[in-house]
């Protein structure tokens, strides 16, 4: 493999823990669990691409590199690193019921948050999948029996919000990833979400970044009612 990327996509997911905690006056608890959410984040993404310089490969006619962005990580390395953020993600359900009702919230948006939200569904079904096995009872939450599979680590290229923004990527002498252009890079780890039938749904980042969104929807709505 050498790499793949991906364009026009990301994965930058942040609750910003000043604005909604001091206004809705989380408890350490709940910012513990979003702050443990941002370290499994931080577990599949790496911006640094000094980190991932390519094998190096020379002949007398040319010189030629491989590169493989798993950086040695072997496939149940990816898989925990993975589930890790799935878990951090679906296990705010119950956090944020508990916390909720705790703080005179009412607890019932949160169910009305992930009934709204596909990609919630989807997230706590993968987290159940992996804990009860495989296939969930009627479908699990989204009724798609979702499945994760191809985990890779690989290249992902973004590019800026301004119109024309481009971004491309090249490789310098020592085979360190050079990027240019307006927008940005970073190795993610990622993967295929299939239904039962093996019809793929979608994209697990972009899931995790919906979904995550979803949450952050969520505490904006208890902090307008603060």
């Amino acid at each position: 493999m050498l790499y793949h990327t991906y364009v026009k996509c990301r994965f930058d997911i942040r609750v910003d823990l000043k604005k909604f905690g001091i206004a809705i006056e989380m408890d350490n608890e709940l910012t513990i669990r979003i702050r443990r959410l941002y370290a499994a984040i931080d577990g599949i993404e790496e911006s640094d691409l000094r980190a991932f310089k390519g094998k190096i490969v020379a002949t007398e006619k040319h010189i030629e590199f491989y590169q493989d962005f798993r950086a040695g990580l072997t496939d149940e390395e990816l898989s925990n690193r993975v589930h890790s953020l799935i878990y951090n993600i679906a296990s705010l359900y119950d956090h944020l019921r508990k916390w909720a009702d705790n703080n005179g919230y009412n607890k019932n948006k949160v169910e009305i948050a992930v009934n709204n939200s596909e990609a919630l569904k989807i997230i706590i079904d993968l987290a159940n999948n992996d804990r009860h096995g495989y296939p969930p009872r009627d479908g699990g939450r989204s009724r798609k029996s979702p499945k994760l599979v191809d985990l890779d680590r690989v290249l992902q290229l973004t590019t800026g919000s301004e119109p024309g923004s481009g971004v491309a990527v090249t490789f310098g002498r020592d085979g360190t990833p050079m990027i240019a252009g307006s927008g940005s890079a970073k190795v993610i780890i990622t993967g295929d979400v299939i239904d039962k039938d093996g019809n793929r749904i979608g994209d697990l980042s972009e899931i995790a970044v919906t979904a995550v969104e979803a949450w952050e929807q969520l505490l904006q709505n208890f902090r307008s009612t603060a």
